[in-house]
């Protein structure tokens, strides 16, 4: 199965906008399933659950995942939170009839570094397992989850099959990290895929789709010839317009749409 979706971010932005302009627009835009970027207290809610399955149920589209704060915490208390916010995440995706749960970390050296981040996939992988959910760890530059070091040492202390790597194709690029290394070392632990375009390698500058030197083909086509199966989630970054002072129009998600929809089958 290859499900082509996207982010709500591509629509709506870094706020809380109850995701209007995403159900406005998406299946304009050609996409059948979403991931919802879940920031927000109220966007993990039951109450905003509830309101998602109707309002995708009237748009004609399906949830595929959900993206959650990140991991972290310095002590105790923070960390006991993170975790019950990670508890909660895996609720939500139930709820909402998927089953990936995708979050990134701290900034490098913050919150409890990569200690915390590993101290709470301990106790939260086996709950993840018992519902049959996904966690998937994205990068980010300048993040506790950055390069490949960081995987290998959560791997090492996290062994769970439902544990994996969520593959943002241009934060990998913008941290110095070649798809290809990460491929062949990695690719049967990616379990969820991020679409996305940088300027150039080694300095994070997000671009639209067909404006970048991030190979997305490539790399989409050698996670199929290693047997991924799964979501390809686009996302348009907020922060590319204020860098090229265009506005986003509908075609700017239309475009990687028809670039990837080729890879959608069910099987």
């Amino acid at each position: 199965m290859i499900r082509l979706s996207c982010a709500s971010l591509s629509f709506d932005g870094f706020g809380d906008e109850n995701y209007i302009k995403t159900f406005a627009n998406v299946r304009e835009a050609g996409y059948r399933h979403l991931e919802f970027n879940c920031w927000y207290p109220r966007t993990l809610t039951p109450a905003k659950t509830r309101d998602l399955v109707e309002r995708c149920k009237t748009a004609g589209v399906s949830p595929g995942s959900i993206h959650v704060g990140g991991f972290g915490g310095d002590n105790r208390d923070t960390i006991t939170k993170d975790l019950c916010h990670k508890l909660r995440s895996i609720a939500v995706v139930r709820e909402l009839g998927c089953n990936v749960v995708c979050a990134t970390g701290a900034r490098r050296g913050a919150e409890g570094g990569l200690d915390a981040i590993i101290e709470v996939l301990k106790e939260l992988m086996p709950a993840a397992e018992a519902k049959n959910v996904l966690i998937s760890l994205e990068n980010h530059a300048g993040n506790n989850l950055e390069n490949l070091d960081d995987y290998r040492r959560i791997f090492d202390a996290v062994d769970s099959p439902a544990l994996g790597i969520c593959m943002d194709t241009g934060h990998f690029e913008a941290a110095s990290v070649s798809l290809d290394d990460l491929i062949d070392e990695f690719a049967p632990k990616i379990n969820h895929i991020h679409l996305k375009e940088n300027l150039k390698f080694g300095e994070k500058q997000f671009v639209r789709f067909g404006e970048g030197t991030t190979d997305n083909v490539a790399a989409v086509e050698r996670m199929l010839e290693s047997g991924y199966s799964g979501y390809l989630v686009i996302e348009l970054s907020p922060e590319i317009g204020p860098n090229d002072d265009r506005p986003f129009t509908i075609d700017d998600l239309k475009k990687p749409y028809e670039m990837f929809r080729v890879y959608e089958r069910e099987d």
